[in-house]
């Protein structure tokens, strides 16, 4: 047998036996969690010999209590008993446990999604503070602008041409007041703006699309009747 056949077979060898000895990845949804949490989780399942991942992507409409979705090609199935179990431990019980995929969500290749809610924190009649951190389009005016709020509940405003001379509105902390009524105020709180929180339902021609719509309650110079939106494909 040839030098260069043995060095293809030995690689071989190698791949195998790494993807044997790789640890399951569990990717950490942690929208909905604060930061201690995040790290005690993190912290605890990583003593278990996963690998951890987390984000803070929008939860699958469908997704109202703590899940977990795994993919089929798991290296050792006791792993996830493990887990649920620890999981339980930590006080995080998990209510449903699903194969492969969730929504737009897709799992595989050794890999776990665990999505963890505090009970009664996402509602049809509410939007949690949470599902508010995106970057928001403009609609029902003509005037090119962006929104984004993030999670440290600060926002800015992004034009795409020059509106005037004043800057100190661009840019300052969003609240959630009283639901349905999102309050932004410029951090030299000269400036303020309020908008209506509104869910709703569309649908294109691909499919269903769960939209967030910030509605003025004023007529604001700036950005006068322009609504912000924010849309998700079920």
């Amino acid at each position: 047998m040839s030098w260069s056949v043995m060095k293809v077979i030995f690689s071989v060898l190698i791949c195998f036996y790494l993807i044997g000895c790789s640890s399951s990845k569990v990717h950490l949804y942690s929208r909905y969690l604060s930061d201690s949490e995040i790290k005690k989780v993190s912290e605890e399942i990583e003593e278990l010999g996963f690998d951890v991942v987390t984000n803070t992507l929008s939860f699958p409409e469908k997704i109202n209590q703590s899940t977990l979705v795994y993919s089929p090609f798991l290296n050792d199935g006791k792993n996830l008993d493990s887990l649920v179990n620890l999981l339980s431990k930590l006080d995080w019980p998990i209510s449903n446990i699903e194969l492969l995929v969730n929504g737009n969500h897709w799992f595989k290749n050794d890999s776990i999604g665990l999505f963890l809610l505090h009970e009664g924190i996402k509602r049809n009649d509410t939007t949690p503070a949470q599902d508010l951190v995106n970057e928001y389009e403009v609609r029902g005016c003509d005037i090119p602008v962006k929104m984004k709020l993030y999670r440290d509940n600060t926002y800015q405003l992004f034009f795409a041409n020059k509106p005037s001379d004043r800057t100190d509105y661009l840019e300052g902390i969003w609240k959630l007041r009283s639901y349905p009524y999102l309050e932004l105020t410029s951090f030299n709180e000269r400036w303020w703006f309020y908008f209506e929180i509104e869910q709703k339902t569309e649908i294109d021609k691909v499919s269903e699309i769960e939209i967030i719509e910030l509605k003025p309650l004023d007529k604001y110079s700036f950005i006068p009747n322009c609504s912000f939106i924010y849309g998700q494909r079920s």
